[in-house]
């Protein structure tokens, strides 16, 4: 049980929630009432599987996706099939691994570039000669209405000041934040700042990294409703997560992170 002090983290209610993504990491929880009003998915961070973004455009013809992620190119997938291949004479590795990391490579080979673009850019605060600015990722989308989803490995803590600038363009806000057990103060300070224009409606703890002191999961993905949202109402908010049948762990084979709210 959570203490009293951690109940601003506590989601409100919706009806029409949905996952969109795999049932393990990599799957976010979005309103379909959103998926119908929003065309465009704005995403920072990538890695080696993005199907997130590919449930998103398969929801709707009309859907478009940019994505950041300065790590991810066609070496970075022939570099894994190597590792893969190489692990086998260590016993660590197997035929099986070897095809599933081809099929990645295939998978990012098959991308759909009208509907899908990767920047291998890095997102940060200023525009360098190896990062880009938030100005410049928003100055490349038409669209006036957006969701936006951020998984870059700690560096969320760095951009969102910065994202708060453009509320008015997004519709939900989507992001994992990390190393919440040594980043606490920053991490309560931007999720109160974010909460006076959204609502948390959904939170998820990831499994991989495990529990602070007091209970919070370290890492947790957390979904924000901007407020003035219309026909979309919180409820009365949620105790106890997981969800069944919405939330799934993201390592399968590892038991998922309770969370309880105290009342």
């Amino acid at each position: 049980m959570l203490d009293k002090s951690l109940n601003f983290l506590r989601p409100y209610e919706i009806k029409d929630l949905i996952r969109i993504g795999r049932n393990e990491d990599g799957g976010y929880i979005v309103p379909k009432e959103i998926l119908n009003k929003s065309n465009f998915l704005l995403s920072f961070g990538m890695g080696s599987h993005w199907n997130f973004e590919e449930d998103f455009l398969k929801y709707s013809i009309k859907n478009k996706v940019h994505i950041y992620d300065h790590t991810v190119d066609l070496f970075f997938f022939i570099y894994r099939i190597y590792k893969s291949i190489k692990r086998i004479f260590y016993f660590k590795s197997s035929i099986k691994n070897v095809v599933y990391k081809y099929n990645e490579l295939i998978n990012f080979l098959k991308i759909n570039k009208k509907r899908f673009i990767h920047y291998k850019e890095k997102v940060d605060i200023k525009k360098t000669q190896f990062c880009t600015d938030l100005i410049t990722i928003f100055s490349r989308i038409s669209e006036k209405k957006l969701i936006l989803k951020i998984d870059i490995e700690g560096d969320e803590y760095k951009i969102l000041k910065n994202i708060l600038n453009f509320l008015d363009k997004i519709e939900l806000l989507i992001i994992e934040f990390h190393e919440i057990d040594i980043k606490r103060e920053k991490f309560v300070m931007i999720i109160k700042e974010i909460q006076n224009n959204y609502n948390i409606i959904h939170l998820h703890g990831n499994n991989a990294t495990g529990y602070c002191d007091d209970g919070l999961p370290r890492t947790i993905e957390i979904t924000f409703l901007k407020k003035n949202i219309d026909k979309i109402l919180p409820l009365k908010k949620i105790n106890k997560f997981p969800i069944n049948g919405l939330d799934f762990p993201n390592l399968p084979y590892v038991q998922d992170l309770e969370i309880n709210f105290n009342k």
